[in-house]
């Protein structure tokens, strides 16, 4: 009896607590991540933000469990809130009991602590800290489920229709293991071009390790993207970021982002098997990145200013205005095809006045004659109205 009691005690101490090696925490009865596509993983998605061309996908519109990758909307969100003014940097957030209790990654928040907003925000993004998040998503929604709320309003204003939010942070639900945060590895890429448009949350997504310390948490904090931290095997030199996400039901996962010369990629990888190596999400993402700067390039078609054609006045004392392009026209092709580029100025009916800087139509690019991208076109000159009697005597 004592022998088996001390086998059972060495063997409890001889295993690492799950709760420091998982993102979200130990696995539960939720079951695991399915690979469907036979090549070590669920789903996957490449493509380029200011285009939006998809370069790679497979299973990309497939609805799956985020885990911490969910935190991006809370992230998003959250920004939203301070751009119009509704909190602030400094904005005090105090701990709920519920907030202090999360598990899985966490700084081990206290009941009662109160921390700057800021510092809670650099937490879920570097940490992945589920009480932070939790704590921010109640200041802002008054509660946890208010806040889901808000999430999934959020992704239909933005057209992500194969996503579904039940909580602020993506830890699987032991009670009800249905209630999982899902999303298709497209809507995730287009979550991920809105949430990179903050530098605040790019900064963060870039950062392997903060200094951090409250009392009960002094480790600081550390980055589980392994692609953006020099120290790791996956590194990726390229990487910018942005986030990871690890459960039970959706597996190894990660929303990565890379630039290279003047091209950015978005990467999304779900269902992966292993943590890290071969096999991992960080290695496949690396090399879909790759093969994706390898084959393309990001060309220049018109610059911000530049005239591309006129565009018909009425009533105006020109019968023209000279159009401009609105800002730079990027065009991305695979390299060996820059010749199929071609750009057009597509006019909408102006009358005058007209003021240099007005939208008359659109400059369009197009590649073997599918459209690739669009920018705005502006008048590059003012056009004054034509005085009334110009109509009944013209000379």
């Amino acid at each position: 009896m004592k022998r088996s009691f001390a086998l059972l005690v060495t063997l409890l101490f001889a295993v690492p607590p799950l709760v420091a090696q998982q993102e979200e925490g130990p696995a539960t009865a939720t079951g695991a991540a399915v690979n469907t596509t036979g090549k070590g993983y669920s789903a996957a998605i490449v493509v380029e933000p200011t285009t939006k061309q998809i370069l790679f996908q497979e299973n990309a519109h497939v609805p799956l469990a985020t885990a911490s990758m969910a935190k991006m909307m809370t992230m998003l969100i959250t920004m939203q809130q301070i751009q119009e003014g509704q909190l602030k940097l400094d904005t005090p957030i105090t701990i709920s009991a519920r907030a202090s209790k999360m598990g899985g990654s966490q700084i081990y928040a206290r009941e009662g602590q109160v921390f700057p907003l800021q510092t809670l925000i650099s937490a879920t993004m570097v940490q992945s800290a589920n009480d932070a998040a939790e704590a921010i998503a109640e200041k802002i929604g008054g509660s946890a489920e208010a806040f889901a709320d808000m999430m999934n309003d959020k992704a239909r204003q933005m057209g992500l229709k194969e996503s579904t939010f039940y909580d602020p942070h993506g830890l699987p639900n032991s009670q009800d293991p249905k209630r999982v945060d899902t999303m298709s590895a497209y809507d995730l890429a287009m979550l991920a071009i809105e949430v990179m448009k903050y530098p605040l949350l790019r900064e963060y997504a870039k950062t392997p390790t903060l200094p951090f310390s409250n009392g009960t948490f002094t480790a600081g904090l550390t980055n589980p993207n392994h692609l953006i931290n020099p120290h790791k095997r996956d590194y990726f030199a390229d990487a910018t970021g942005i986030k990871t996400g690890y459960s039970a039901p959706a597996g190894y996962c990660v929303t990565a982002s890379a630039t290279r010369g003047n091209m950015n990629l978005i990467c999304v990888v779900m269902g992966a098997k292993a943590p890290n190596g071969p096999g991992s999400s960080f290695e496949i993402a690396a090399r879909l990145m790759n093969d994706a700067f390898s084959h393309h390039r990001v060309l220049t078609a018109v610059k911000k200013g530049a005239v591309v054609g006129q565009v018909g006045v009425a009533d105006g004392q020109s019968k023209t205005v000279p159009a401009a392009a609105g800002a730079d026209v990027n065009a991305l092709v695979k390299r060996g095809d820059e010749g199929t580029i071609r750009v057009s100025l597509a006019p909408s009916p102006v009358a005058a006045p007209v003021r240099a800087g007005q939208q008359v139509g659109w400059v369009v690019v197009t590649e073997s004659g599918h459209q690739i991208n669009r920018v705005p076109a502006v008048a590059a000159t003012n056009v004054e109205k034509q005085p009334l009697w110009k109509k009944f005597w013209p000379f």
